[in-house]
């Protein structure tokens, strides 16, 4: 038992001892628990005489005066199991037979099944740090004398201190755990770049010393002795892995010393390069990982921009993407081991860059568990659309520099029914502008190197501005504007100037392909509709819908049915479809029913509520029409006109909508003439008067 425990204090000193991120700390924190921030200072945990810090910040509680722990200490210390329950926030630690049950603000803890009360208020918290990360955090005294060990506080040094307990019992004891080396294994982790990793049946115990001429790297690992695997193959005692990947050459492994037990682990390179090595969570295993070490991050000038300055050892593989909910940009650096801590974060504003986190990021799904990387996240300020950056080595540094978003330089806005864009040019300039009306755009050309930006997009849909885009074509850049319907525009700006101006607004004249009416034939596929006198309503709705639609592109206009065959479609996705079209108007074509079979008629419904950008008015005078000419045309019963507030179709839609009720299909002389092709021309005849009416108003 004693062996054990010295190794574990020796391994984990030599561990801190030759780690740069482990230098001494002075860093204030800001850190949540219980709902409040609070400022803590992070301190080491002296063990066994040796000052030793987590890469999880321990702190003193700020109110209680108590030291806590992220709850992988326990692991990686104490080479405890640890087990988590999410719903029951409640931690369960294994350690030696021993079974110790914690919960997060809980007063009480659990040994073996027995209840203890919690003296003092030092309860374990959830805590979540700067960098969002939430972390477990227990008692140390309180997890410690639980297992056994000696805690206590270090008045001089203002440290608190664990010190192993050591008995006449466990000293004769020393040899009974044979530490044996089960297995040697070269692997990649996400990139090309050959791993080590070395297993063993107990905590390893181990020292590195890297040798030049020829370059090598020696892992010694103490009181222990070989027991391979039979895939390595062995010659006069020593072991050999054939690898030929920079920078491993080969691998040799033999059991150098028999007293003490020694094996050497001899790493022959093709090139120098530094290292980490890395404890797995039962200290039973480590892995080498080859890497770049990042240093500073500063700001500077390249190229006449402002950029972020990554300074490196060496290059190194990088990703980047970007996240969102809130917007940011992430890159990360494959191979990379991060110096002077894990966590640095930079209030550097760069372009849209508002600041700069950057830490020693543990592998998630991206990647493999193994692989050591340094994750930079540029936070993004708000309002910034479609944020870039453009990546590049400059020597061992690594330089970052935010592109130019096409909002830093066009600036749009409404006011009424006019529409003003703003181009800011960087010097003044002479430009070109050409408005196609049958193609409902226009482009504004001017030379390359009055904008700051070479490619961008806009998306507005605002009904009469679709979405503005930039591309570079050499020497000129081209601003294109592309419109729902016909335009006139006015451009207040000089022939010369450092600002282009434009206002735009709806051309009165319009035509009516100007005009998009969105045709939305109800029901259908698995859901019939009424069905009464052998007549599925489905089908009554879309052979009239099919009709309006034709005779209205006869007419010039432009049209969108939500479906055109007996297919169903969901509520929300035929609202959807009017709206990413911006259509003028929404008609959806029904029939109605009704217990009586006397009943007979034509009723139009419509939304009862003000919409976006629709009045209640508006949406009534559309309904009233179209049901005044419906009426006049066919000489069917005026059943009137009906509010609704919940009908999604009317209710979603962000223009005049309404819902026609043709006639009743449970009336037999009304389900006949619905069926009847001259009936539905004149059905559809009527509802066009209507919309047309309604036009010439609106």
């Amino acid at each position: 038992m004693r062996t054990w425990k010295l190794v574990l204090s020796f391994l984990l000193i030599f561990i801190f001892l030759v780690t740069p991120s482990l230098a001494a700390k002075n860093d204030s924190l800001i850190v949540k628990m219980d709902g409040k921030d609070y400022s803590v200072k992070e301190i080491p945990v002296v063990l066994d005489g040796q000052a030793i810090y987590s890469d999880i910040p321990t702190f003193i509680h700020p109110v209680n005066d108590y030291t806590l722990v992220p709850i992988r200490f326990l692991v990686e210390r104490y080479g405890a199991e640890v087990n988590w329950d999410q719903k029951a926030k409640t931690a369960t630690v294994l350690h030696e037979g021993k079974e110790i049950k914690i919960t997060i603000n809980s007063e009480y803890f659990y040994i073996d099944g027995e209840k203890i009360a919690i003296e003092g208020g030092t309860t374990p918290k959830l805590v979540t740090f700067s960098n969002q990360d939430s972390r477990t955090m227990v008692p140390l005294r309180l997890v410690s004398e639980a297992l056994g060990f000696e805690v206590g506080w270090d008045n001089v040094k203002r440290l608190p201190y664990i010190n192993t307990k050591v008995d006449e019992e466990e000293k004769g004891n020393e040899n009974i755990n044979q530490r044996t080396i089960t297995d040697v294994m070269v692997e990649k982790g996400s990139t090309n770049i050959p791993k080590i990793t070395v297993k063993g049946s107990e905590v390893l115990n181990y020292s590195t010393l890297k040798l030049d001429n020829p370059s090598r790297l020696i892992i010694d690992i103490e009181d222990a002795v070989l027991d391979l695997k039979d895939s390595i193959p062995f010659k006069d005692g020593i072991g050999t892995i054939e690898v030929n990947i920079k920078p491993i050459e080969n691998i040799s492994i033999s059991q150098y010393s028999t007293s003490p037990n020694v094996v050497r682990i001899v790493v022959n390179m093709t090139e120098e390069k530094d290292f980490d090595i890395i404890s797995g969570e039962d200290n039973k295993s480590f892995t080498l990982n080859f890497v770049n070490r990042v240093g500073k991050i500063e700001r500077e000038i390249i190229n006449g921009k402002e950029a972020l300055v990554i300074h490196n050892t060496e290059k190194t593989e990088i990703k980047s993407f970007t996240l969102s909910n809130p917007t940011r940009v992430v890159v990360d650096l494959l191979d990379s081991s991060l110096q002077g801590g894990n966590y640095f974060n930079y209030d550097y504003n760069i372009g849209f860059i508002k600041g700069i986190r950057v830490s020693q990021f543990m592998p998630d799904d991206l990647y493999k568990k193994e692989d050591r990387i340094v994750r930079l996240v540029l936070d993004v300020m708000e309002g910034a659309l479609d944020p870039e950056i453009k990546v590049h080595w400059q020597d061992n540094k690594l330089v970052i520099v935010p592109q130019t978003s096409l909002g830093e330089i066009l600036d749009y806005s409404i006011s009424g029914k006019e529409r003003t864009i703003r181009i800011k040019a960087n010097e003044k300039t002479s430009y070109d502008i050409e408005y196609q009306r049958d193609k409902n755009a226009m482009t504004i050309s001017l030379p390359s190197k009055v904008l700051d930006i070479e490619e961008g997009y806009m998306n507005i849909r605002d009904g009469l501005i679709n979405d503005i885009s930039v591309s570079n074509t050499g020497l000129r850049s081209e601003i294109t504007i592309t419109f729902r319907r016909g335009v006139d525009y006015r451009v207040l700006s000089r022939n010369k100037d450092e600002e282009i101006v434009i206002k735009i607004k709806r051309d009165e004249n319009e035509k009516p392909s100007d005009r998009l009416i969105v045709i939305d034939p109800g029901h259908g596929g698995k859901d019939p509709g009424a069905v009464h006198n052998g007549i599925k309503e489905k089908d009554i709705n879309l052979r009239v819908s099919v009709k309006l639609n034709d005779r209205l592109q006869e007419l010039g206009y432009t049209t969108i049915m939500t479906r055109n065959s007996d297919v169903f479609i969901d509520l929300k996705e035929r609202a959807w479809i009017a709206n990413y079209h911006q259509a003028d108007l929404f008609v959806s074509i029904h029939s109605n029913a009704h217990d009586d079979p006397g009943i007979a008629g034509i009723q139009v419904l419509y939304h009862a509520h003000d919409k976006a950008n629709v009045s209640k008015e508006e949406t009534i005078t559309l309904a009233r029409i179209i049901l005044e000419e419906m009426v006049k045309g066919t000489g069917a019963a005026d059943k009137g006109l009906v509010a609704r507030e919940r009908t999604v179709v009317i209710r979603d839609t962000e223009m005049p909508s309404v819902l026609i009720e043709l006639g009743f299909l449970s009336n037999p002389a009304e389900a006949q003439l619905l069926n009847d092709d001259e009936y539905q021309n004149i059905l559809v005849e009527s509802i066009i008067n209507g919309i047309e009416r309604y036009f010439d108003l609106h």
